[in-house]
């Protein structure tokens, strides 16, 4: 066996490198424990070789070795340390780890150069539908008829539908290759979500058919061809240094030009982040920002932040099954639009209830998780409209289908960036299950059947997506001011009871509407958009709501309704009377 000739490397960046003919890794190691180069042949997987670091090859807790003559291509690596080997955290590339639930990869020492022809589209916050999904449980079930279920190959074959209803960015739950293997005493289940640390540079194998690096970069092509963005979500440990989880996001957007990413863990170096030269022009969720700690009393000069509006989808949950005293909360978050970061609101991710679920069960039903039911939050603001879980009682299903309607207005005509969960838009249900990281089965995995099965009730999210699309007044580039600053004779936003200028917040009501002037707000062929006034009655029964006048010359109509039939709202105009069907929303247009 060839003995290859070592040296002290450069300790100028972590990781493996390739430099001519030597090749350097430096790692960050216990000081305590011996540390080693362990080669393995790319060909057949066997350990070939061991290299050990010399003690005095460090610099701090970092080590430094190069080895000369060493072909990179024909070789694999891991790092041991003491009696521990495994993957350096720094390697770009991985052999292995290609099955989903099989962990057998080693790390390379090349870095990949993928070729991203299609500039990222650059969508403006406000702009913005935004798709939460699961790769492999987006694709897996047969029913997605793709050629590579489960892959990112897969996910890019579905890009003409997410583009039909109205997608501008998706968003990846943990994409890179966590380790999903999981043990709990004799319970061993797979972790189908990700948010656990893993190969944080290296886009998952197990998503792909084979080349996970190509395929990735071939559907982020593919989605800025169709002017779309990728965002992606990153689970960071508390230990993990501000330095490490930078090097990770500049990464992805200088290696595949990622569109951003949702930043997720305890202790994050927020304001680093936010403030980081190389990411000023990419987008960053957040779960929690205070924007005076980032920014003090300055704006961003490119506003590139942004924050899970967690509390829009409690209060909103509650406001849809009907709680008392929810008016305040609520108009709050439907006209919510802080000026210096964005909001992004839902009503259903990837933890907690499907949109079916949340109108479909009372309580949790997660048996199958293993853990007794004891897991997952017993605090979901749901209701099952009468009977719990599948039913066949008309009643029970027109109700729950008004429901999932009113549930997607909230979202949709909300003035921050709206969110959806994969699936809701065509009913998808996990049978009760509010808990289902470990699900990796037909629980979790799309059945791609309720398309058609729930073709009205994705034509209706489709048509309301490319009503928001089509109006600036619903989703406009700075908050509402909620007065007549142009004198045109009625303010840019305004709340009314059943009689025009009469709000009622008490704690009793279920009921109010909200108007848009379209005066103050631009169409992109120049023109004034169009008046709207939009009647929430989440009572379980109806009002008669009368609206003020609409702009000169024009008359209101009804656009869209929750309801169906006789549920859908009628307008007299002789009356300006808008009578509002129980638990139900109606959008007057002016034309």
């Amino acid at each position: 066996m060839k003995k290859y000739d070592t040296c002290k490397g450069d300790f100028l960046e972590l990781g493996p490198h390739i430099n001519g003919n030597e090749v350097t890794v430096t790692a960050a190691a216990d000081m305590n424990r011996p540390l080693s180069l362990e080669l393995y042949s790319r060909q057949s997987g066997m350990r070939l070789y061991s290299i050990h670091y010399p003690k005095d090859y460090h610099l701090g807790s970092v080590y430094s070795l190069t080895v000369k003559g060493l072909d990179p291509k024909r070789y694999l690596y891991k790092l041991k340390s003491g009696k521990s080997d495994y993957i350096d955290p720094y390697v770009k590339t991985i052999d292995g780890n290609t099955r989903f639930g099989k962990r057998d990869g080693m790390g390379g020492f090349e870095s990949p150069m993928p070729q991203i022809k299609n500039n990222r589209p650059g969508t403006e916050w406000e702009d913005m539908i935004l798709y939460l999904l699961n790769v492999r449980a987006f694709t897996k079930d047969p029913s997605s008829k793709v050629k590579s279920p489960g892959t990112f190959a897969g996910l890019k074959e579905k890009i003409p539908y997410l583009k039909k209803l109205g997608v501008t960015s998706l968003l990846l739950q943990p994409a890179y290759d966590f380790n999903e293997l999981t043990e709990q005493g004799t319970n061993k289940r797979l972790n189908l979500w990700g948010y656990v640390p893993g190969n944080y540079f290296i886009p998952k194998p197990a998503y792909s058919s084979g080349d996970p690096v190509t395929e990735f970069s071939d559907l982020i092509d593919e989605l800025h061809k169709n002017k779309m963005e990728l965002l992606m979500q990153f689970y960071f440990m508390p230990d993990d240094a501000t330095t490490f989880i930078l090097k990770v996001l500049r990464y992805w957007v200088r290696t595949y030009e990622v569109d951003g990413f949702e930043i997720m863990g305890a202790s994050l170096p927020v304001t680093e982040i936010v403030k980081d030269p190389y990411l000023t022009d990419t987008k960053l969720i957040f779960t929690e920002m205070n924007a005076d700690d980032v920014y003090g009393r300055s704006a961003p000069v490119m506003m590139n932040a942004g924050v899970v509006n967690s509390p829009f989808m409690y209060d909103m949950r509650k406001f849809l099954k009907g709680d008392e005293d929810m008016l305040h909360a609520v108009s709050k978050h439907l006209l919510e639009h802080p000026d210096r970061n964005a909001v992004i609101n839902f009503i259903t991710t990837y933890y907690g209830f499907t949109l079916k679920d949340l109108v479909s069960y009372d309580r949790k039903h997660n048996e199958k998780n293993g853990e007794d039911g004891s897991d997952g939050s017993d605090y979901n603001y749901s209701w099952n409209c009468g009977d719990e879980g599948v039913s066949r009682k008309k009643g029970v299903n027109s109700l729950r289908l008004r429901q999932m309607k009113n549930a997607m207005m909230f979202v949709i005509l909300s003035q921050g960036v709206p969110m959806i969960r994969f699936g809701d838009e065509f009913c998808n249900s996990q049978r009760g299950n509010n808990n289902a990281w470990c699900q990796d089965n037909k629980i979790s995995y799309l059945d791609w059947n309720d398309l058609e099965r729930n073709k009205d009730f994705n034509d209706f999210v489709r048509n309301l997506i490319a009503l928001r699309k089509e109006h600036p007044v619903f989703h406009a580039r700075y908050a509402k001011k909620m007065y007549d600053y142009i004198s045109c004779g009625s303010p840019d936003a305004s709340f009314h009871g059943e009689q025009a200028w009469n709000q009622s917040f008490a704690n009793y009501n279920r009921h109010f509407a909200l108007m848009y002037t379209g005066a103050y707000e631009k169409m992109p062929a120049g023109k004034c958009d169009d008046d709207f006034y939009v009647a929430y009655n989440m009572h379980w029964t109806g009002h008669r709501f009368h609206p003020p006048k609409t702009s000169k010359g024009k008359k209101w109509k009804i656009c869209l309704s929750s309801g169906n039939g006789r549920e859908s709202g009628i307008y007299d105009e002789d009356k300006n009377e808008l009578a509002v069907y129980a638990r139900s929303i109606v959008v007057l247009q002016s034309v």
